[in-house]
Protein backbone atom coordinates (compact mmCIF):
# COMPACT_ATOMS: atom_id res chain seq x y z
CA UNK A 1 0.00 0.00 0.00
CA UNK A 2 2.40 2.43 -1.32
CA UNK A 3 2.04 6.25 -0.15
CA UNK A 4 0.68 5.44 3.32
CA UNK A 5 2.66 8.11 4.44
CA UNK A 6 3.30 6.35 7.98
CA UNK A 7 6.21 4.37 9.65
CA UNK A 8 4.56 0.91 9.59
CA UNK A 9 7.22 -0.09 12.23
CA UNK A 10 5.41 2.47 14.96
CA UNK A 11 1.99 1.33 14.46
CA UNK A 12 0.08 -0.02 18.18
CA UNK A 13 -0.77 -2.82 19.30
CA UNK A 14 -4.23 -1.92 17.84
CA UNK A 15 -3.76 -0.96 14.48
CA UNK A 16 -1.38 -3.89 14.03
CA UNK A 17 -4.03 -6.54 15.35
CA UNK A 18 -6.61 -5.16 12.77
CA UNK A 19 -4.34 -5.02 10.27
CA UNK A 20 -3.98 -9.00 11.07
CA UNK A 21 -7.23 -9.41 11.06
CA UNK A 22 -8.14 -7.97 7.96
CA UNK A 23 -5.00 -10.06 6.14
CA UNK A 24 -6.84 -13.30 7.46
CA UNK A 25 -10.00 -12.21 6.03
CA UNK A 26 -8.68 -11.57 2.82
CA UNK A 27 -6.62 -14.71 3.09
CA UNK A 28 -9.87 -16.67 4.02
CA UNK A 29 -11.91 -15.02 1.26
CA UNK A 30 -9.46 -15.74 -1.47
CA UNK A 31 -9.28 -19.32 -0.20
CA UNK A 32 -13.01 -20.08 -0.19
CA UNK A 33 -13.39 -17.99 -3.39
CA UNK A 34 -11.06 -20.72 -5.12
CA UNK A 35 -12.61 -23.55 -3.77
CA UNK A 36 -15.85 -22.08 -5.33
CA UNK A 37 -14.71 -21.72 -8.30
CA UNK A 38 -13.48 -24.98 -8.76
CA UNK A 39 -16.57 -26.29 -8.43
CA UNK A 40 -18.61 -24.11 -10.45
CA UNK A 41 -19.52 -25.26 -14.58
CA UNK A 42 -20.27 -21.90 -16.19
CA UNK A 43 -16.75 -20.78 -17.72
CA UNK A 44 -18.52 -16.59 -17.30
CA UNK A 45 -19.55 -17.08 -13.39
CA UNK A 46 -16.07 -19.42 -12.85
CA UNK A 47 -13.96 -16.49 -14.18
CA UNK A 48 -15.34 -13.50 -12.38
CA UNK A 49 -14.93 -15.41 -8.48
CA UNK A 50 -11.71 -16.73 -9.80
CA UNK A 51 -10.92 -12.89 -10.39
CA UNK A 52 -12.57 -11.87 -7.40
CA UNK A 53 -10.27 -14.41 -5.52
CA UNK A 54 -6.94 -13.46 -6.66
CA UNK A 55 -8.12 -9.75 -6.20
CA UNK A 56 -8.47 -10.99 -2.45
CA UNK A 57 -5.01 -13.05 -2.75
CA UNK A 58 -3.67 -9.20 -3.57
CA UNK A 59 -5.08 -7.57 -0.73
CA UNK A 60 -3.88 -10.50 1.93
CA UNK A 61 -0.29 -10.00 0.28
CA UNK A 62 -0.23 -6.61 0.80
CA UNK A 63 -1.48 -7.11 4.14
CA UNK A 64 1.22 -9.51 4.85
CA UNK A 65 4.17 -7.06 3.39
CA UNK A 66 2.61 -4.43 6.03
CA UNK A 67 2.48 -6.66 8.90
CA UNK A 68 5.85 -7.97 7.78
CA UNK A 69 7.59 -4.81 8.08
CA UNK A 70 5.99 -4.26 11.37
CA UNK A 71 7.66 -7.25 12.87
CA UNK A 72 5.30 -9.68 12.50
CA UNK A 73 6.51 -12.30 10.71
CA UNK A 74 6.31 -14.79 13.06
CA UNK A 75 2.19 -14.70 12.86
CA UNK A 76 1.89 -14.75 8.98
CA UNK A 77 1.32 -18.39 7.85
Amino acid sequence: MPGIGTNIKNIGKAEFMSLFHQYQGESLCSKKLSTYASQIQDPNLKNTISQMSSQCQERANRLSSLLQEAGGSHLIS
